[in-house]
Formats: C-alpha cells, structure tokens, sequence
C-alpha cells in the first residue's frame, strides 16, 4: 500500500502543447503526484491481452526509485526523460484554460480511481512510476520530473507510441516489442514487411499449431502460472527460426501465398512433433525446445522442404519421414556427451553444423542419399581437375 492514500485530487499545471501528431499538455510534477494519478496496464496473453506494458521489473523499479533518492552530486545532474500518460477515462479529469492563455490547470479525481481498473495509463515511465508513491519500506518522491500527457488516445494508439518509444530503446524484452509490433500493422503490411514474425504470431494463436499455447508473448506470466500452464519457448526465438527457414529455403518462396506458406511451415513442426515424440513432450530433459533446437531444425527445414515440394508432398507425413531418418544423429538429452551429444552447443554456427550433419543422414525413396552422392560427384571432379598440369 502507497503511503501517499487519502489524497482525493491532485492538480497539475500544464501548457498545451504539439508534439509531432498529437495534441498533449506538458510540464513538470512531483514523481509521487504522477505516480496517484495513473496505473499500469500490464501485457498478459492470458489474463489482459490488450495490455501494453511489460512486466515490470522489482530490481529495475528499484533502481529507478534509488536513482531518484540518492543524495545530490553537482558534477553528475540526474534526469529522467518525460513520463507519458494517456486519460482514457475523461471522467476523472477536469481541465481549466484561462482565455488567451496555454498554462491550464488539470484536475485529476483520485477518488474516482478504484475497482483496478486503468483510468490514466502509464504509456512510458511504469518503472520510474511504481515505487514514487512510497510504501512500507519508502517514502513518496517529491522531485519533480517532466510530464507529457495526452487525453482521450485509443489502446491501439497507445500502443503505436509504445512501439515508437520502444523499438530503439535497449533493454526491451524482443519478444514483447515483437507482439506488440504485430498487433499494431495490418496483415498485408506485416506479410509483406516481417513475413518470418507473422508466420509466428500464427503459430502462436493457431488451434491446429503444435505450438499453440507453448510461446511466450513477453510481457507477464502470471496468468500463465495461475492456468498451470508453461510457455516453453520465446516469441523471438521461433521467430529467429522461422526467419532462418525462409532465407534458406528456395522453393516456400514459389507458393506466392503467405497462408499456404503458414501451412507449409505448421505441417513441419508437426512432423517435428511427430518424430521427436519422446523430446517434444519431455522438454525439461532435453534440448530440442532450446533455442539451439529450435535453430537447428529450422534450418533443416529448409533442406526437407526444398525436397518434398518438387514431389508435391508437403503433408506432415511427408516431413516427418525425413525428419525420422535425421532423429539418431544426435542425442538431445541436457546431460548428454560424447559425439552426438548437443549439451554445450549454442549459438547460430552450432545450429548450421548441427542442421547439416542431420541433412546428410537424408535418403530419397530408392535409398539414395542426396547430399553423400553429390559430395561424392564433387569429390571425383575435384580430384580429377587436381591431377590436371598447371598451364
């Protein structure tokens, strides 16, 4: 509980001001006034999933609140860039303009404020915000810092300035910003610009993805936790995949049609699924699900793909033949050692060897192995053009 309750309006003086494509009122407040009057609308796939927010940091709000709280070091002025709030709820806000004049005063109704619901959103400045109110163990912050407040901006505006003010920011969970990037274009921009992060929100959010519900979003986990359920892998890390299937496989490309692309790409990790049975479905004692397994099998993707599709089999069952002749070349265990074992590989060129040597272990129907007879034919030519007199 806040140490600052009781209050029931706080009153802040503002100039009306432009700032590129919006109306806002700005000026400078103490921390602790701005943190009464506002709420954190937190990102829950779950429980909230039109929020914003990610999930806030203790240690980082911490570290925010201490920053403000450390004494004085003239050689080393302290300043917190503006915190933005959106009233989406204009009842708690009373504005008074003089005539002829930008200064007005806003009048915020604290009192008005209860049920947790979110009447003045946080779009930037949740973690300076979340302790400045004070608690059992801190007192309210009264250093004033800047203000930018807009009125009346819809959630999906919110969010457009969320990713603005985010996309250039370190520190920012890639996952999180990704969603939130993918809710806010229309389809046909996003297939067209980020086809790898729309081929994931679908493997996300569709019923029929055997991803479905494993992926974490970014944002909070609680609701997650209160579901009993455990989102196994990041946003980014299938979107690093997806975007390394696409640049290596030559044929998805001729399908012309982003949705059957999708589908090319689902029925694949069905088949992964499928032939990986015994790791998908124990994924605290594997690797398969880790970034480097999810790389890897991206990247072989390419290779079973650019085989089925000149045949015309692009059925799970298709994949998932291929896929079975690939499975024992290595052991997926976390504790796992000797040469086939991946315990300690990571990164992307461990991905590239180990997706190569799975794709030289591919046999066509006549038992043919592809990649062995075409490096055998290198082989000889090499030889051949070895033994030639230098001219």
């Amino acid at each position: 509980m806040a140490k600052m309750t009781g209050i029931p309006a706080v009153e802040l003086t503002a100039f009306r001001s432009k700032n590129l494509d919006t109306t806002c009122f700005r000026g400078s407040a103490p921390l602790a006034q701005l943190a009464l009057i506002s709420q954190p609308d937190i990102f829950d796939q779950v429980t909230n999933p039109k929020g914003l927010q990610r999930d806030l940091s203790p240690k980082h709000a911490s570290e925010a609140y201490e920053y403000v709280h450390r004494s004085r070091i003239s050689d080393y002025p302290r300043a917190f860039p503006e915190v933005v709030l959106n009233v989406r709820d204009k009842r708690v806000l009373k504005i008074e303009e003089a005539d002829g004049s930008s200064v007005v005063k806003l009048q915020f109704s604290v009192s008005d404020m209860k049920d947790g619901k979110v009447y003045v959103s946080r779009v930037d400045g949740n973690h300076r915000l979340y302790y400045s109110a004070g608690d059992d163990r801190r007192d309210p912050l009264l250093a004033d810092v800047p203000f930018q407040i807009h009125v009346g901006l819809t959630q999906e505006q919110e969010r457009s300035l969320f990713v603005d003010i985010n996309s250039n920011q370190k520190g920012l969970s890639s996952s999180h910003l990704a969603v939130m990037q993918n809710r806010l274009t229309a389809d046909e921009i996003e297939i067209r610009d980020h086809l790898d992060r729309w081929i994931t929100s679908k493997l996300s959010n569709d019923p029929a993805s055997p991803w479905h519900g494993m992926i974490h979003e970014g944002g909070s986990k609680k609701g997650t936790r209160q579901q009993g359920l455990t989102r196994l892998v990041n946003f980014a890390s299938i979107q690093g995949g997806v975007a390394k299937l696409l640049s290596k496989s030559q044929y998805i490309h001729d399908l012309g049609d982003a949705q059957l692309q999708y589908v090319i790409v689902r029925n694949y990790w069905q088949a992964v699924k499928l032939a990986f049975s015994v790791e998908w479905a124990n994924p605290k004692e594997y690797l398969l699900l880790k970034n480097i397994g999810v790389w890897s099998l991206s990247i072989l993707a390419a290779a079973i793909i650019d085989r089925c599709m000149p045949l015309a089999r692009v059925e799970t069952s298709d994949f998932a033949r291929y896929l079975q002749q690939a499975r024992s070349r290595f052991d997926w265990s976390k504790d796992s050692t000797g040469e086939r074992a991946v315990a300690g590989m990571s990164g992307n060129k461990a991905a590239l060897i180990i997706a190569a040597a799975m794709a030289e272990e591919l046999t066509d129907e006549s038992g043919s192995n592809m990649i062995k007879d075409i490096q055998d034919r290198l082989r000889t030519q090499l030889a051949a053009t070895s033994t030639l007199p230098a001219h």
